[in-house]
C-alpha cells in the first residue's frame, strides 16, 4: 500500500510539474486563476488520498463480520473507487491545463472535489452494505 501511495505521489508530482510548465512557457500566459488552480489541484489530491485510505479502512475495519462480510465486493469497491479517484485526477489536471486562458478554470478543482466527495459517501454506502450494518 505505502509503495502504491508513493507512486501515486510520484506521478502527481511530475503530472504537476509539467502542467506549471505549461504555464510558465507557453504562449499565450495563462490568466491568474491557473496557478490558483493548481494549488487548488493539489489539495484535491490530499483529499483524493484521505478518501481512498477511508475507504479502504473500512474494509479493514469489520471486526464482527468475519464470517458473513462479502470479502469480495468489499475488495472491488475498493479497487474501483481508487482507479476511479485517480481517473478524476487525471481528468481534472487535464481540464486545469486545457482551460488555462479562461477564468472559470478555478471551478474545476472544486467539482473534482465534490465529485470525490459523493462517490466517497457512495462507496462508504456500498462498503456497509458489503459488511452486512445495513
Amino acid at each position: 500500500m505505502n509503495e502504491l501511495f508513493g507512486l501515486a505521489a510520484l506521478a502527481a508530482a511530475i503530472a504537476g510539474g509539467v502542467a506549471a510548465s505549461i504555464g510558465l512557457w507557453l504562449r499565450p500566459k495563462p490568466v491568474v486563476e491557473y496557478w490558483r488552480s493548481l494549488v487548488n489541484w493539489g489539495i484535491q489530491l490530499l483529499l483524493s488520498m484521505a478518501a481512498v485510505f477511508w475507504v479502504g479502512f473500512l474494509g479493514i475495519s469489520t471486526p464482527g463480520c468475519s464470517p458473513n462480510c462479502d470479502w469480495g465486493l468489499l475488495e472491488y469497491n475498493f479497487r474501483g473507487f481508487m482507479i476511479v479517484t485517480a481517473l478524476i485526477q487525471l481528468v481534472t489536471l487535464l481540464l486545469i491545463v486545457a482551460l488555462r486562458r479562461h477564468r472559470r478554470v478555478r471551478f474545476v478543482p472544486l467539482a473534482g472535489v465534490a465529485v470525490t466527495i459523493g462517490l466517497c459517501v457512495v462507496s462508504s454506502v456500498v462498503a456497509y452494505k458489503a459488511m452486512l450494518f445495513f
